[in-house]
């Protein structure tokens, strides 16, 4: 049984009870209890936790804890290249975050930096902490997975749906049940999370004093086991004879890390002295019109790239403009790319920064583990794997990993790792997700210990000569794609990589540098933020946290300070051309996201399908009435009949696919969902008609990504329980965001199947629908939708011509309000 922990004598959870009792002999035979999360707002009928089983959850245990995480990287690989006096000086802070509890209030940010995140942080670990507290899996037995590595099985059906919000590195706790004596055996063991089969709702967990545990009085009996080294050996065929209540506890590592990461600049901006760090730390988080000199402002209009420099000779004005900035320009202040995806802002600007500056070695850097892959993927054809490292986190499986980019990832041992230092030194681009950075971090891999190791060398090898120029960073750059997306802390992460050191600091104005070619090379790191507010942004469970602006992005905040506005053209760039999708495809976005300014630039093949209203538009909405189903107690959702029209819509379209151009593939076609369980049951049906190569996946699963087509299945049919979905934060009603990510990611043809009528009550999915209307795009039962005109882009005025008389007055009615509101 799962459900909220609750107090003494309630009900919690939800299910049926067989005659007011429990089937307990099923459940002594089974080897799970399979049960199901579900929150008060849904729930139909209580099962009844006994007292017994409360009394075993709060009563005082003797815990077996877990071994401590050997660090990584050790201290070994540390003593490859750095004397013992810079690892003692340089030892990882430690994180207070644990040590006092949470505060009452939060400083404020410009006031006390550190302090004012450290209170944000432990507000959101204390509340995740506090939601995973409530959830309780009562009575439940574990599988053994791997018994030479002390790994277990969990069946948790809310992982689906990412309820509770597991990770890997989670603690579990499991109390030992008694049954028939109705009593706890008063121990409790102590686990890690270190794989998540969202699939079937399974996680597995490390847990060598439970494997210990086993042996020592579940061996014996059964003395015919099977002994291994003078102990009993229990394979997964083996059904275990115990029984647990289980809860779980957060990891604190990723708060730990950005913690850690704010106490490191907000120590450089208080440092005492004039220093680069400081003037850098300052002038990246709280930039002011000042830090902009006059002359630099016009050394930008003044200087070009040569014509015969670029690599690419198709990138418009304004992507030159934006790579210029970066390559000469050398922003005393973070610049800032702002543009939807697919405006080519982060490839583009790597490449011509290792065009331009031979001796650049870039950070690059995206919040989430496909975002980060979906770089390498970009840049592939043009580094080697020599050039381009994929660096992922240890725990990261292989198979998570897609498999044309896994030549840049360096593996060791069977698992991820980090190359030896001196080869680490030699990629010119090193790539990872912003909490990866910290493995940098650890490895004493940042601007500042590198520094401080390369004075060390030059002062021993010449003890009486005077340094005479400042030390240059190892890391010249820092892009961080996606930067909308994360909390400002975990941006801070890679940003504590790149901070300059304060060996060899011998200029007090940010342009001193070193000259090489036409370039000149700043002693202070470029620091490009490249994103869009209009898509998803940072998760945060606490109240209060969200109150005090932990969700709003570093992007965000330094887009609102004055300094953007008074020197908009020198420190931030929009960019409205889109490389990315069909100007059909646009439309609907520029107008309802984007204040009608995305430009349409993409030169991509075309997708030739009868199913299409309008071959010149290339996007279709196939209306449907078929009903949602939930699976372990609404612990997720699935679609039968959007499931089915999916399916055949894909069918449709490669039984066609070599009159598109390029001809069409299984495995340019791409269908996302905003729910687990309808992901799993397309996959499951596409292989019936071994499709396998369409990729399938949760619309974050896309955030980043794109593909020549897109089909995106809504789901939800019924009003019920938008209320719940709105709480939850799923599904793609009243879900402004997600909604942008989901019809954003296609480059030549969008199908969007769902419930018309359900998604009309959503203000943006209602001009999205009455664009389709408007141009004839949607098929299915009747929509009770007037068309009013909303949202009538100035590229719908333009490409769409063959408009009836009464289209056409709607046309001009809704152009003439959009010139009128944007003026």
């Amino acid at each position: 049984m799962i459900g909220k922990r609750k107090g003494k004598g309630t009900k919690t959870g939800t299910g049926t009870k067989k005659g007011g009792k429990e089937n307990t002999g099923q459940i002594r035979s089974s080897l799970f209890l399979l049960a199901a999360f579900v929150y008060r707002s849904v729930v139909q009928a209580d099962i009844f936790i006994p007292q017994y089983l409360q009394d075993i959850q709060n009563q005082p245990h003797i815990l077996k804890i877990l071994p401590p995480i050997p660090p990584f990287p050790s201290l070994d690989y540390l003593q490859t290249f750095l004397p013992s006096t810079i690892i003692d000086v340089s030892t990882s802070q430690r994180s207070s975050i644990l040590s006092n509890p949470p505060p009452a209030t939060a400083p404020s940010l410009a006031a006390a930096y550190h302090p004012h995140w450290n209170a944000l942080l432990s507000w959101e670990l204390h509340k995740l902490a506090v939601e995973k507290e409530q959830i309780v899996i009562w009575k439940t037995g574990i599988k053994v997975g791997d018994w030479v590595l002390a790994e277990f099985l969990l069946f948790v059906p809310g992982i689906r749906e990412n309820t509770p919000r597991l990770e890997i590195g989670d603690i579990v706790v499991l109390r030992e049940v008694f049954e028939a004596q109705k009593v706890g055996s008063g121990i409790a063991f102590e686990g890690r999370v270190v794989a998540l089969r969202k699939r079937e709702g399974m996680i597995h967990f490390f847990c060598p004093t439970l494997k210990i545990h086993i042996q020592t009085f579940v061996g014996p009996l059964n003395p015919s086991r099977q002994f291994q080294e003078g102990a009993f050996v229990f394979t997964p065929e083996d059904v275990l004879p115990l029984l647990f209540n289980i809860s779980f506890v957060p990891t604190a590592r990723p708060s730990f890390l950005m913690d850690v990461a704010s106490r490191t600049l907000h120590d450089a901006m208080a440092e005492p002295h004039d220093t680069n760090r400081r003037r850098a730390a300052r002038r990246w988080l709280f930039p002011v019109p000042d830090d902009i000199p006059e002359e630099l402002s016009m050394d930008l209009v003044q200087r070009h790239l040569p014509k015969e420099s670029w690599s690419d000779n198709g990138l418009n004005k304004e992507q030159k403009l934006a790579v210029s900035s970066i390559v000469l320009h050398e922003s005393p202040i973070p610049l800032l790319i702002l543009g939807p995806p697919g405006t080519g802002k982060t490839r583009q600007a790597v490449l011509q920064i290792l065009r331009f500056s031979p001796e650049a070695c870039i950070l690059l850097s995206a919040p989430s583990n496909s975002a980060t892959d979906t770089l390498v993927m970009r840049l592939r054809s043009a580094l080697q794997p020599t050039e381009l490292l994929r660096l992922n986190d240890p725990n990261r499986t292989f198979a998570e990993v897609p498999l044309n980019i896994r030549q840049y990832c360096y593996v060791e041992n069977d698992r991820y790792s980090l190359p030896p230092w001196e080869i680490l030194m030699r990629y010119r681009v090193v790539c990872c997700s912003c909490l990866d950075a910290g493995i940098l971090v650890d490895a004493h891999c940042t601007n500042d210990v590198l520094a401080r190791l390369e004075a060390n060398a030059v002062g021993a090898l010449h003890p009486r000569r005077r340094i005479k120029e400042p030390i240059m960073p190892h890391w010249t750059h820092l892009l961080i794609d996606e930067a909308a997306q994360a909390a400002e802390p975990e941006l801070l992460i890679p940003i504590s990589v790149v901070l300059p050191g304060t060996q060899g600091d011998l200029s007090p104005t940010p342009s001193t540098g070193i000259s090489f070619g036409s370039i000149r090379r700043s002693v202070t790191p470029q620091l490009v933020l490249c994103g869009d507010p209009n898509q998803l942004g940072p998760i945060v469970t606490s109240d209060a946290a969200r109150d005090a602006e932990l969700d709003v992005s570093l992007l965000q905040r330094l887009f609102d300070r004055p300094v953007y506005a008074s020197h908009r053209e020198e420190s931030a760039t929009f960019r409205p051309s889109n490389f990315r999708p069909h100007p059909a495809i646009l439309m609907p976005p520029s107008a309802i996201f984007y204040d009608d300014s995305l430009v349409p630039c993409a030169v991509n093949g075309t997708i030739a399908w009868s199913g299409l209203p309008d071959p010149r538009l290339p996007l279709l909405f196939i209306g449907s009435e078929s009903g949602e189903e939930c699976v372990d107690e609404r612990a997720s959702w699935y679609n039968p009949g959007e499931i089915k029209c999916t399916v055949d819509t894909i069918i449709s379209l490669l039984a066609e696919g070599a009159l598109s151009s390029p001809p069409l593939q299984a495995s340019d076609i791409g269908v996302m969902s905003p729910f687990r369980e309808q992901v799993w049951k397309l996959r499951e049906d596409l292989r019936k008609e071994k499709l396998n190569a369409v990729d399938v996946g949760t619309v974050e699963d896309y955030q980043g990504r794109e593909m020549r087509v897109c089909i995106i299945s809504c789901v939800r049919s019924s009003t019920r329980f938008l209320k719940d979905d709105l709480s939850r934060g799923l599904g793609l009603v009243y879900e402004r965001k997600r909604m942008n990510v989901a019809i954003t990611r296609a480059k030549e043809l969008l199908v969007v199947i769902g419930n018309g009528a359900i998604l009309q009550q959503d203000p943006f999915w209602r001009s999205f629908l009455q664009f389709t209307l408007r141009n004839k795009l949607y098929v299915g039962p009747p929509l009770d939708l007037e068309l009013d005109g909303n949202y009538i882009s100035r590229l719908e005025s333009e490409l769409v011509v063959d408009l009836d008389e009464e289209d056409r007055g709607v046309a001009m009615a809704g152009g003439i309000a959009r010139e009128i509101l944007r003026e």
